[in-house]
């Protein structure tokens, strides 16, 4: 029985008996085909014309001969145009380097089906599945940078309609590969800077700069000299929870302070506030206003300083030594000159001037959260 070519490197396949004399020299000559195939190279030089890898079967590669088995193809010369590399449609993948030195590009395809195109001084790995060529690997530079038009051949889902996950860089202006937006991201290419206002770890947000909150609890708080409000104490009856209040009157405003040195990261603008209070047993009219205002103090000021204009948060009470907490307030303008890393004072009163506090009895106030917005990252 004579020799046979292999299915797909095309090296010679001995029939038992065969080649008396040169059976070993056959052989070296079909592993040397197999190495090629795995790690040779070749050199071709385009000019004018598509460039057919040459076929030739059973031997080595020399010069031009038996190119179509090779692993790494590298095309050099000046085509002066675009220009196709032919390979066999067998399956087979190579390395494809356009080396080519007049900034053409070329296509890789069988003499029929699809060709891809490997742009000029870059790479590419691509494959033949016996009818088309495709890529196998994106567009690299010999630095392994990736090229940017081989975006098209990473594939990428459609995010236009996901808000969990989004593109950021991209050279595509629209479709599936467009950056997506989102509030508070900013991307900076000409200082290779990402800024944003929240990020996200494992579905929980994670602030760098925007809105955050400083609870205040009641002994955080101390009374002031005029109109103060009492300090008050209260265990419950079956689990003895003991808790700690500044108790306001019903008849007059009544006020406890604290006071905050605040970040450098701070916006030196508005605050808001929520309330947390309860009260003793009553029967009827069970509204309360809460008020805060705020004024601020830097190196040298007075402390005899202006207050901020109050602004006030109502609630409505019901049951008897039950948690209620106030919705947020509106914003609080601070008084002075707020600068970062100043002192900011706060002001804490029950308005009871106002025609929704009706409480009749002491209202007992637990804490409050500020909530002040930053426009740092950090306080360096």
């Amino acid at each position: 029985m004579a020799s046979t070519a292999s299915d797909l490197l095309k090296f010679e396949k001995q029939a038992t008996g065969e080649n008396s004399g040169t059976w070993g020299t056959k052989a070296n000559t079909a592993m040397s085909r197999l190495e090629e195939a795995i790690a040779g190279m070749t050199t071709i030089t385009l000019a004018g014309s598509n460039y057919t890898l040459d076929d030739t079967q059973y031997s080595e590669n020399s010069g031009t001969t038996s190119e179509s088995h090779l692993a790494i193809i590298k095309a050099s010369g000046t085509p002066g145009a675009t220009r196709q590399i032919i390979v066999p449609l067998r399956t087979k993948w190579y390395l494809i380097w356009n080396a080519t030195t007049d900034s053409s590009d070329l296509t890789v395809g069988g003499a029929t089906g699809d060709t891809v195109t490997v742009t000029n001084g870059n790479l590419a790995w691509v494959f033949c599945d016996g009818t088309n060529v495709e890529f196998a690997s994106p567009i690299f530079a010999t630095d392994g940078t990736i090229d940017g038009a081989s975006v098209d051949q990473i594939t990428v889902a459609d995010e236009s309609s996901d808000t969990t996950c989004f593109v950021l860089f991209s050279n595509s202006a629209t479709g599936a590969n467009q950056p997506k937006t989102a509030a508070g991201i900013t991307i900076n290419a000409s200082s290779d800077t990402l800024s944003a206002t929240i990020l996200q770890e494992n579905g929980t947000r994670v602030g760098l700069t925007g809105k955050h909150a400083v609870p205040i609890p009641s002994s955080g708080m101390y009374t002031a000299t005029t109109n103060g409000a009492a300090a008050g104490a209260t265990e419950t009856t079956t689990n003895a929870v003991m808790i700690k209040t500044w108790d306001f009157d019903s008849a007059t405003d009544e006020y406890v302070q604290f006071q905050i040195p605040m970040p450098k990261s701070w916006n030196e603008s508005t605050i808001t506030a929520k309330f947390y209070w309860s009260h003793a047993s009553t029967t009827t009219n069970f509204g309360v206003a809460w008020g805060i205002q705020a004024t601020s103090f830097g190196d040298s000021d007075a402390l005899d300083a202006s207050w901020g204009t109050g602004v006030v948060t109502t609630d409505t009470g019901g049951t008897t030594d039950d948690m209620f907490v106030t919705s947020e307030s509106s914003a609080v303008t601070i008084g002075g000159s707020p600068a970062a890393e100043d002192i900011v004072l706060f002001r804490v009163y029950r308005d009871v001037s106002d025609g929704s506090d009706t409480m009749a009895i002491d209202a007992r106030l637990h804490g409050v959260t500020l909530y002040f917005t930053t426009d740092a990252g950090n306080d360096a």
